[in-house]
């Protein structure tokens, strides 16, 4: 037959043929066709598509349904041949391809119903899941179009249907979703489509994912863009994102990426989408997709913005957190989760992410660049010191955590240490706020990839070029950031001498001593190796050209000396084969100022340390001799206890020992007429002689420290030493006191003064004056009897302590640490020894400054900063080795409490003195906070032990009568704070209703002073004295927890947009219920006579309150739901308990004010002569005709918005809410200017008037 089919299409009369077909059986046809479409190899020479065209030839569309009837059977016989899946087959697909090229022409010559069927067909090849030939899915697409054009609505939704419902195989369904891309859909018809196929990506293996994905972008083209992309990333944040699917994952962001560059808006959609999610903000996929979309020019700055400002509030919140604990059980911080995703990210750019290292790159610069610009109008220009510890709040962690992605991009990816480093280099050399987190990367980056950075060291080296230049600080982070490089590198080395070489005779003084500094680190790092091996000629080598250069420095400016001089003394310390070298060289300087003649009593030239002539009119020290000094006595005991130090250098210290001694004795010996700084000197700042007294006086005190600590390192305690001893501290005594009873002319040279004394010594006299007195010998008793000396003793331990921890080239962590044990063990002792009748405590000098037990509260405190601070890790190990406690404790609150029951046992006892000690007392409560705030909160025993801390706290301010302003404020701010952690809000509240009963009733008047009446309060704490002082807490403690519900109402938005009714009610509750019990403090306040101060700080936390209420009405309105009981309870109080009370207590505020007006007036017009007006009245009213109108503004936003409330809810909200006539005021501001003649008779007054009318609009 195909034979005979042949021969007939050849000729030019298609009758034949038609009529050929027409006689013959479709069966025959059928067959015919079935066995042709098998054959791949043309049998008989006649090709399978020749064939097929033959029989469309002859089965023409106008040949009546014959003809239709042969082409459908031939369409379903593809069908039926293409139901097959042949991919794998070549020569079968390239036959298929022409048969469908063949056949999609003549589809849409067949009618409807034939369409229909042809279609139903492929769909009952689709539902049974296995896998076609993608080539039947074009006649599937082609026969819907054809449909579609005649507007077959019924067929079209049969076929929709069978689709939509038929199971798809698993590899088919990237085809099928190709041609559903082609088909002509309905919009309602697409959308169903797309959930449809969204939810098949769940079924499709890894590798069909991004096919499917570019499938389902290019529909996203028809519409319904948002859902495509929520249902992509919904897809990838539920998978599971193992190490095989992130080749995938990363070829699905280059799809998106290149749908987004052809589409605008669907860049906007999905900008949208991550902006209005929070879910998708913390999905890794999507946080890549963003920022490899990112890449994009036009979207670049827009998702830069997005992810900067997202992650900086998630920072912020953080803090929140920390503070509100409350809040987690519905609400947790992001900020871990951001930075683990955007690390996560970091980590997987190695492994296909490479489109996202770009835009992480350039949003860890601009986190860097924000932070650091909100915080540089506050920051300080100087380096913090160790002990001051790290600066951790929202922005420095955003920093931290870019400096880290950073570090990371640049151990993993080449294609960008280039410009990371550039942007570091060119922070540094612009002087950028961000500079210091640079150099922080910087250093990172040197620390953990020498190797790495050698390859780039040219960039860093011309940034070394302009070092001289940078500000100090800049400077001296950047040498501090490249001494790894420097100690490794020779070539770098030497660059970096020669460029400190130039900075050593810079103009500028900073760059003096940023030269000091870089040959210093230098110095460091060569005796370090050194000190590991003996024989590194290099090292020595280098360490000899240093000391060179460094001896250049001693005749410098005093700070450029003075810099030099701790350091070396320090290092010599450190390396004590070195201290020998050291010792010459400032053995050798010192000469040069000491005066050898024995009988002259000033051992010193001080005018050789002094300038002689005027620079810019200030006289300032060149030789800053007792640093000096100092420095050489260090550098001397570290010679001395090395083995193998020279004779020469052992002849030297013999030597200087002598001087020493002479220089001590002279001294000691010398008055004050001696030096000419008698009682007669000038230190007038104004003049060159003052100048010239004033450096020399603080020259000799710190002289005067060093000869004690000299004398008494050198000699046992016996009664000539501890003679000279006193007596060098009289001369200090008479010399401060000079200074101190000289007016207003000695307070620089005390400004400038700074004690000065080696931590050794400190620390072993300190430990010697508190010993057990029992066998203390006579000379020590001595000592220990001149109060003033022991005071001098105790704030020189604990600044030389400081000191030391600061020093940069100190190396001596774990001996510091014992120290600040032991020193915090003795101050302990101390305060458990003595009482309130102590001389520590009643000495004669503690009446012009803080007592002994004043300045050991202090230090004790400073020293549990410092661990804290520099140690965080071990404090806990410094609390269990100060109290002596086992080791095997490790129960953090446990130990803390421990601490704190034995500072109650010391308030008690110096309350409980004959002379109530309370300036002592107000400093261990001071310790106490501290320690308080060490809790952790999320210990199972928090509220526990809070619990006792309170009891006792409360105790105390209800049995003792304090009238101690200070110690009142301490105990209050802690008994409030510790409450309100412990949950004990009734003590709060007990606290204000004794302030509102002391104070009085505001619905009775605001009483006479003359009036007394019998006061039943609990808390004895409160008295006239304390009022003021106790009020202010409370006031502050309520405008953080408005200020606390406002945030937390704004999580509770978010938490009911994305959470359960259930939990949000709970939520919303808890809230409430905190807001019931500030209104119940709050209440007291509101009725209670409060003046001046205290009326102010009334109306600004009433406005915080208000502002909680409307945000609070505010959620409701977004969020109606049901009203609970406890909301109703919360706007019923609003308006009985705070609303009401607060009309009344303006009204019987302004009554009072006009009363003390009227009288003030009356006794202004009786004198005869005219008087100034009071300022502070004047600004007090000014400040209240600014906080007046605004509470009364404040109230109606509130009540505006509860109107809609009422009406959106159908309950009356309003009903709780009464008007008063107080809202109808008047503020006169009257006696505002100063009378410009004594002889007027008549007042004169500037009056401002704010007028509100009762009969107003509400703008609802």
């Amino acid at each position: 037959m195909e034979v005979q089919l042949f021969k007939l299409s050849k000729q030019s009369d298609k009758k034949l043929l038609v009529d050929f077909l027409n006689e013959t059986p479709n069966d025959k046809i059928v067959d015919t066709i079935k066995a042709k479409l098998n054959d791949l190899h043309a049998t008989n020479d006649i090709d399978t598509v020749f064939l097929l065209r033959s029989i469309l030839v002859g089965s023409p569309v106008e040949g009546g349904q014959e003809s239709l009837e042969r082409r459908h059977l031939l369409l379903e016989c593809i069908i039926e041949w293409l139901s097959v899946d042949s991919t794998d087959d070549i020569e079968r697909s390239k036959q298929a391809s022409s048969i469908v090229n063949l056949i999609l022409p003549e589809i849409e010559s067949l009618p409807s119903e034939l369409l229909h069927a042809a279609g139903l067909k492929i769909i009952e090849v689709i539902k049974q899941s296995k896998q076609v030939h993608l080539r039947l899915l074009d006649i599937f697409t082609k026969t819907w179009n054809a449909l579609s054009a005649a507007n077959e609505i019924t067929e079209l939704n049969d076929l929709f249907d069978g689709l939509i419902n038929a199971n798809w195989n698993i590899q088919s369904v990237v085809g099928i979703c190709s041609a559903i891309n082609e088909m002509e859909l309905s919009d309602k018809q697409l959308e169903q489509c797309i959930k449809h196929m969204t939810k098949k990506l769940y079924d499709v293996d890894m590798d069909g994912v991004p096919p499917f994905i570019y499938q389902l972008l290019l529909i996203s083209r028809k519409g319904h863009k948002k859902k495509i992309l929520s249902g992509i990333l919904e897809y990838f944040s539920q998978v599971a994102n193992g190490n095989d699917d992130i080749s995938a994952e990363g070829t699905a962001m280059l799809h998106i990426s290149f749908a987004i560059k052809q589409d605008q808006d669907l860049g906007n959609e999905l900008v949208k989408i991550m902006k209005n999610s929070k879910m998708n903000q913390l999905d890794i996929f999507s946080i890549a997709t963003l920022l490899s979309v990112a890449r994009i020019h036009r979207l670049q700055d827009t998702v830069l913005d997005l992810l900067k400002s997202s992650i900086i509030s998630a920072f912020k919140d953080n803090e929140k957190y920390l503070q509100y604990n409350w809040i987690t059980k519905y609400s947790v911080s992001d900020s871990s989760k951001f930075s683990s995703v955007l690390l996560e990210i970091a980590d997987k750019s190695t492994s296909g992410w490479d489109q996202v290292i770009q835009s992480l790159t350039q949003l860890s610069f601009v986190l860097i660049d924000t932070v650091s610009s909100q915080g540089s109008f506050f920051a300080s220009n100087s380096i913090r010191s160790r002990t001051s510890g790290e600066v951790s709040n929202a922005n420095s962690n955003v920093a931290n955590l870019a400096i880290a992605i950073l570090a990371r991009l640049f151990k993993y990816h080449d294609i960008v240490r280039s410009e990371i480093l550039e942007q570091i280099t060119s922070r540094i050399v612009t002087r950028s706020s961000s500079a210091s987190d640079f150099i922080k990367l910087l250093e990172i980056i040197i620390r953990e990839h020498p190797h790495t950075v050698e390859k780039y060291l040219n960039m860093l080296k011309d940034t070394l070029d302009l070092l001289s230049f940078l500000p100090l600080t800049t400077a001296e982070r950047l040498l501090n950031a490249i001494r790894p490089i420097s100690k490794s590198n020779q070539q770098f080395r030497d660059g970096l001498i020669l460029v400190l070489r130039k900075s050593l005779f810079a103009k500028d003084i900073d760059g003096r001593e940023i030269a000091v500094r870089g040959f210093l680190n230098i110095l460091d790092d060569q005796l370090s190796e050194l000190k590991v091996n003996e024989n590194s000629a290099q090292a020595e080598g280098i360490v000899f050209e240093i000391l060179g250069l460094l001896r250049r420095c001693f005749s410098q400016q005093s700070e450029i000396r003075t810099g030099a001089y701790n350091c070396l003394g320090t290092l010599s310390q450190e390396y004590t084969a070195f201290a020998g070298d050291v010792f010459e060289m400032l053995l050798t300087q010192f000469m040069r100022s000491y005066e050898k003649n024995t009988s002259i009593l000033c051992p010193v030239k001080l005018d050789l340390c002094v300038e002689n002539t005027s620079s810019m009119g200030q006289v300032k020290i060149i030789e800053p001799i007792h640093i000096l000094l100092l420095n050489t006595l260090r550098s001397m005991n570290a010679a001395g206890k090395h083995p193998e130090t020279s004779s020469l250098v052992a002849e030297n210290m013999a030597r200087f020992k002598g001087y020493v001694k002479s220089l001590v004795l002279r001294l000691s010996n010398a008055a004050l007429e001696d030096f000419e700084l008698d009682k007669v000197a000038s230190f007038d700042p104004a003049t060159l002689v003052g100048q010239k007294n004033t450096q020399h006086a603080s020259l000799l005190l710190s002289l005067y420290e060093i000869s004690i600590e000299h004398e008494y390192s050198s000699n046992e305690i016996e009664a000539d030493s501890s003679e000279i001893i006193l007596n060098l501290f009289k001369r200090r005594k008479e010399l401060l006191g000079l200074l101190s009873f000289t007016p207003d002319k000695g307070k620089k040279a005390l400004s400038m003064y700074r004690p000065i004394t080696d931590l050794t010594f400190a620390v072993r006299i300190f430990k010697k004056l508190f010993a057990d007195e029992n066998s203390m010998s006579e000379p020590l008793r001595n000592l220990r009897s001149n109060i003033d000396f022991v005071h001098f003793v105790v704030a020189s331990t604990g600044d030389s302590l400081k000191f030391a921890i600061n020093d940069p080239y100190s190396h001596q962590d774990d001996e510091y640490f014992s120290r600040c044990a032991d020193i915090c063990q003795i101050h302990l002792r101390i305060l458990s020894i003595e009482d309130s009748d102590s001389i520590l405590a009643n000495n004669q000098s503690a009446k012009k400054g803080p007592s002994v037990l004043t300045s050991v509260c202090n230090y004790l405190l400073s020293i549990l900063e410092i661990v804290c601070n520099v140690w965080p890790d071990r404090f806990i190990e410094f609390l269990i080795c100060v109290l002596q406690l086992s080791n095997d404790l490790t129960q953090k609150n446990k130990i803390i409490v421990h601490l704190i029951d034995s500072l109650k046992e010391i308030t008690l006892k110096f309350l409980s003195g004959r002379s109530p000690i309370y300036k002592e007392v107000s400093n261990v409560i001071q310790v106490i906070t501290f320690l308080a705030r060490t809790l952790d909160k999320t210990d199972d025993d928090f509220c526990q032990r809070t619990q006792r801390i309170v009891s006792w706290v409360n105790e105390l301010a209800k049995d003792r009568p304090i009238e101690d302003t200070g110690l009142a404020k301490e105990l209050v701010s802690l008994l409030i704070h510790m409450s309100a952690n412990a949950g004990e809000h009734h003590i709060i509240q007990s606290l204000c209703e004794d302030l509102h009963a002391y104070a009085g009733e505001v619905e009775s008047g605001f009483s006479q002073e003359d009036e007394s009446e019998q006061l039943s309060i609990q808390y004895q704490i409160i008295s006239n004295k304390t009022f003021g002082v106790i009020t202010s807490q409370v006031f502050d403690y309520l405008d953080a927890s408005f200020d606390e519900i406002t945030w937390s109402i704004g999580k509770l938005r978010l938490f009911a947009s994305e959470s359960i009714e259930e939990d949000v009610q709970s939520f919303e509750q808890e809230v409430c219920q905190y807001l019931v019990l500030r209104m119940k403090i709050l209440n007291e306040l509101v009725r209670t006579v409060l003046t001046d101060a205290s009326a102010e700080s009334l109306f600004k936390t009433l406005v915080r309150f208000y502002k909680a209420l409307h945000v609070l009405v505010k959620y409701k309105l977004a969020f109606p739901g049901d009203v609970s009981q406890s909301f109703i309870n919360v706007i019923s109080m609003s308006g009985s308990d705070i609303t009401d009370k607060m009309y009344k207590f303006l009204t019987v505020y302004g009554q009072r004010q006009q009363i003390i007006e009227s009288s003030r007036i009356k006794t202004k017009n009786k004198g005869k002569k005219r008087k100034e007006i009071d300022t502070k009245q004047e600004a007090r009213v000014q400040r209240e005709s600014r906080m007046i109108p605004q509470l009364i503004y404040t109230v109606e936003q509130y009540e505006r918005h509860l109107i809609q409330l009422s009406r959106k809810t159908k309950v009356d909200f309003m009903q709780y809410m009464k008007r008063s006539t107080s809202r109808d005021f008047k503020i006169e501001i009257s006696m505002l200017n100063a009378e410009s003649s004594s002889d007027e008779d008549e007042k004169e007054s500037v009056e401002n008037s704010i007028e509100h009318s009762s009969k107003r609009t509400r703008i609802i």
